[in-house]
């Protein structure tokens, strides 16, 4: 008749078989660990250049490749410009109607206030200043402007890279960015500075 064995034989032969299993569960979770930092460390580790040049040219292709987008600034210059004759006449036009809406003005506050006929018919030769009538007219002449101010507006447009690499040298690499901004698209330069960056590239050597 076979012994039934022990419970500290069955406990000891259940923990062995726990711990391996723990052991080798262990083993294979480091395993794929080290397998996937690897592969991490390969896709974020960019390959060295033998020289600086080399690394500078390739910094250079890599931003010729990722083309150029456009930035728009408006500019307003104001300038004075001489009047046309049309537009001498124009206000020459206005000067007197407003010479002969002056004397009119004059002309009936001089009734309101003549006490008799002969104090109104004096209102007929009042004369609008102090000045003489030929020195009136050339100050008039005098306060009509020769030239007009007119703005210029004017929208340049620049292109810029949507790539671009700051060279280190102390640590012999060229740092790279690319912004968030679609190829050949156009901006206002209010909104350059925004520019959110999509991608960080370093070039070592």
């Amino acid at each position: 008749m076979l012994e039934r064995p022990s419970s500290l034989v069955v406990f000891a032969t259940v923990a062995g078989s726990s711990v391996i299993g723990l052991l080798l569960y262990a083993g294979l979770f480091y395993a794929n660990a080290r397998r996937s930092t690897s592969a991490l460390e390969a896709e974020t580790i960019l390959p060295d250049y033998p020289s600086k040049d080399a690394a500078q040219a390739a910094s250079e292709r890599w931003i010729r490749e990722g083309g150029e987008f456009s930035v728009s600034t408006t500019q307003r210059t104001r300038r004075s410009v001489p009047l046309s004759k049309q537009e001498l006449l124009k206000l020459e036009m206005l000067a007197d109607e407003r010479r002969r809406a002056q004397i009119e003005a004059d002309y009936a506050e001089c009734l309101d206030l003549a006490e008799n006929d002969l104090a109104k018919e004096l209102c007929s030769f009042q004369q609008t200043s102090d000045l003489p009538q030929g020195q009136s007219s050339r100050s008039d002449e005098a306060k009509i402007p020769k030239t007009k101010v007119i703005d210029d507006i004017d929208v340049i447009v620049i292109k810029e890279p949507r790539r671009s690499c700051t060279l280190v040298e102390d640590y012999r690499r060229i740092n790279c960015v690319e912004l968030a901004i679609s190829r050949d698209e156009l901006i206002k330069n209010s909104k350059r500075e925004s520019l959110d960056i999509k991608t960080y590239k370093q070039f070592r050597y």
